[in-house]
């Protein structure tokens, strides 16, 4: 192993999960294609490498969200479900591409750009309060609307390696009129299960190839890098939360949201 390299990649996951665990998101937008040009040649291994280290900058911002009151463990779980069966069925797509990959990215940059501009309108606008709850949309109809809409993230998760706080953010901020720093605790939270069902099943996915189960070697950055991320996310949430006010969080978020949007029109052109 090159050891040149493998600090590079420490410095450069560190630096993904010390910003993404302040936005809900596990940062696995970011760390496919840290792997796929630092030396992983696959996207099926990066992919479930990329989910365990969503899982450390979630788990990393959890703590310290909730430490702040700022993880509804109530409504996570109610959202889970949803984003569980996306996982089951986002891993599958990647695995065995019963979905055309190209219109597949195509829609979610449409859906990426739709938030991202609707974020960004409100956001100019001031109009609703990024650290208040509002209960009234917290209502059975909206959150079995939401819940079907979380197997969209889970999906995500289980098909690109990124954690699904992409959607889960704005679901809960517009959808459920949760305030933004409990929407991106929450979200975090729904990112550990999703994550770790998606890694499953690329798992049994490896035991059921003829030869039985073979482990890539590229797998061993897993234990290697897992640490590194979860300090990086640990020290960057406690960091952002005590000096990051919330409405720059909320337009670090909608910015996120747009680079995501233009980085699938790139692979989709490249």
């Amino acid at each position: 192993m090159d050891l040149a390299l493998l600090l590079l990649q420490a410095l450069l996951v560190f630096a993904v999960a010390f910003v993404y665990a302040n936005l809900g998101l596990g940062g696995g937008l970011l760390f496919v294609p840290i792997l796929l040009s630092t030396g992983v040649t696959e996207s099926s291994v990066a992919v479930p490498i990329s989910l365990t280290f969503t899982i450390a900058t979630a788990a990393s911002s959890v703590i310290n969200h909730r430490r702040k009151g700022f993880v509804d463990f109530r409504l996570g779980g109610t959202l889970v479900a949803g984003a569980l069966v996306g996982a089951v069925l986002g891993t599958v797509f990647t695995l065995v591409f019963l979905v055309d990959e190209v219109a597949f990215k195509g829609f979610f940059t449409i859906v990426l750009v739709i938030f991202g501009a609707y974020m960004l309108w409100d956001w100019l606008r001031n109009q609703r309060s990024v650290d208040e709850d509002d209960d009234a949309k917290i209502t059975p109809p909206r959150k079995a609307g939401v819940t079907a809409a979380t197997v969209g993230s889970g999906f995500l998760s289980g098909s690109m390696g990124i954690g699904g706080g992409l959607l889960n953010v704005p679901l809960m901020v517009y959808g459920l009129g949760r305030k933004t720093r409990k929407a991106i605790g929450t979200s975090s939270l729904l990112i550990i299960p999703t994550a770790l069902v998606g890694f499953a099943t690329y798992l049994v996915d490896l035991g059921l190839r003829p030869g039985g189960f073979a482990w890539p070697p590229d797998f061993v950055l897993i234990p290697l890098l897992f640490p590194v991320v979860f300090v990086g996310a640990y020290v960057g949430s406690r960091w952002g939360l005590r000096s990051l006010r919330t409405r720059p969080v909320a337009l670090i978020f909608i910015l996120v949201l747009f680079i995501a949007a233009a980085k699938l029109v790139y692979d989709l052109v490249a």
